[in-house]
């Protein structure tokens, strides 16, 4: 295929970079409209809107848009599970109500409307950032 015509010219690691790099291209389509969703659906939570999370595997063979990183210390990024599939009716022991949190599916309405352009995206998306680092070594 052209992507391995073009891998040829260049060395592993530079070829693995390429790839990482289209990947993210890729998943950031779906992680930007998840953004979208959040900040549309929950009031006030725009500042969370960073916390929708991105990884990229250092083996290249994949990227994963979540909602949970365990990397981060002080993440508030918890409670976006809780917005996204809702939260049942809860009280404390005393019986004061804590409320219900309803479900938005702000993340799985992203992933089910840009799933299929983001891997339409793909293989251009991995072509260019090649072709990109091609033109750098000239």
């Amino acid at each position: 295929s052209k992507v391995n015509a073009l891998l040829a010219a260049l060395n592993d690691k530079e070829a693995k970079k390429a790839i990482k790099s289209g990947l993210r291209k890729s998943a950031s389509i779906i992680r930007k409209q998840a953004q979208k969703n959040w900040v549309a659906s929950v009031p006030g939570g725009a500042g969370l809107k960073k916390e929708i999370n991105i990884a990229v595997y250092r083996n290249a063979s994949g990227a994963r848009v979540d909602l949970l990183d365990k990397r981060r210390k002080g993440s508030k990024q918890f409670v976006l599970k809780f917005f996204e599939s809702g939260t049942k009716e809860r009280a404390t022991n005393r019986g004061a109500n804590r409320g219900i949190i309803e479900a938005t599916h702000f993340f799985k309405s992203a992933v089910d409307s840009k799933k299929s352009e983001a891997e339409n995206s793909l293989e251009r998306n991995i072509l260019d950032s090649i072709q990109k680092v091609i033109d750098k070594k000239k």
